[in-house]
């Protein structure tokens, strides 16, 4: 059973999601949605910076050493 995805992996994936259509649809950057990959970005980096938001590590049994 996978574990679910931390917040810094969600605020990830909703970053490419953003970029991806924003790519596809240029006329969609007079929108919020160009404001929305700076909140984005500025939410990834506090992500990162924060032990609780960070993904746990993840251990595969082959991948132990013992």
């Amino acid at each position: 059973m996978e574990e679910p995805l931390s917040v810094l992996e969600e605020l990830q994936a909703a970053y490419a999601i953003v970029a991806e259509v924003l790519g596809r649809a240029p006329q969609l950057y007079d929108c919020h949605l160009d404001q929305a990959l700076l909140v984005l970005a500025l939410s990834i980096k506090r992500a990162q910076r924060s032990p609780k938001l960070r993904p746990h590590p993840r251990y595969r049994e082959e991948q132990l050493p013992f």
